[in-house]
């Protein structure tokens, strides 16, 4: 026995190792919740390395949020900035520190190269408006159509306010592009909302999306990995993808009466110390 173990020790110390590892598995993911914390943050380090292009949304949606009770601010003029009033919802709204963060990316912005402001803060109200808007214009243009493909159809073109809230409801996510001092968009491959095309971009389409995603993850930004005009801070996606345990940007017209608030954020209009 002594000579056994002798000549095939390093053998003996990798079978209990492997044995270790395995019974430490066990015990570490027996439980649900051990699991899916396991399989996000295998998700997350597949993305770091560019194996995957994104994280599902059954983990970005189910990120906890410890709201920080920050107000959101009107976005107030910065001769570098240039709002798409087509696109956006008035006042332009943000959290604080999202504002601060939009005016230190304009700031820093070469001659003759502005920043677009498509969306930001997003009511509920207008959620839902969209959506009904959507919902009878495919009706009226497709009077036949079924219920299951009508809402198939508006789900693709514009967020469901049936469903988990987005990012711009918290006033964390900002939609933005560079673009000339006339408004004229930077080339980038594909329009603001259009499909997303990641193929057959040309250098300078590649290039003109690095140079707008470099300039917002400077800022702590997190980039949708389907969008490239779609930046969140502070939100479940960007807690997600940061690989944070928690956001703090939660919606920011939640009810929540136990506290004697109609709303958790206060969205009176405060500007001061802004810019």
């Amino acid at each position: 026995m002594g000579d056994f173990i002798r000549y095939n020790y390093v053998e003996i110390l990798i079978t209990i190792a492997i044995i270790a590892i395995l019974i430490g598995l066990y015990y570490a993911l027996r439980t649900k919740k051990n699991r899916f914390k396991a399989a996000y943050y295998w998700y997350l380090i597949l993305y770091k390395l560019g194996l995957k292009k994104r994280i599902s949304s059954v983990y970005t949606t189910r990120v906890h949020i410890k709201e920080s009770y920050e107000h959101l601010v009107d976005l107030v003029k910065h001769p570098k900035i240039i709002i798409n009033d087509d696109t956006v919802e008035h006042p332009v709204l943000l959290r604080k520190a999202v504002a601060i963060k939009i005016y230190n990316v304009a700031d820093q912005l070469p001659d003759g190269v502005y920043l677009k402001i498509y969306k930001a803060f997003r009511s509920k109200l207008a959620v839902y408006n969209t959506w009904n808007e959507e919902i009878e214009r495919v009706e009226r243009e497709n009077p036949n159509i079924g219920r299951a493909q009508l809402l198939s159809i508006v789900n693709s073109k514009v967020a469901n306010p049936n469903s988990s809230m987005g990012g711009h409801e918290t006033g964390g996510a900002v939609d933005i592009a560079l673009c000339d001092i006339n408004g004229n968009d930077m080339d980038y491959g594909t329009k603001y909302h259009e499909k997303y095309n990641v193929h057959h971009l040309t250098k300078e389409q590649k290039e003109n999306r690095r140079f707008l995603t470099s300039l917002m993850k400077a800022q702590g930004f997190v980039k949708n990995p389907t969008q490239w005009w779609h930046f969140s801070y502070g939100d479940k996606m960007w807690a997600a993808y940061k690989g944070k345990k928690c956001g703090f940007y939660d919606s920011a017209e939640k009810e929540f009466e136990k506290m004697g608030y109609m709303r958790m954020i206060k969205t009176d209009i405060s500007s001061a110390n802004i810019k």
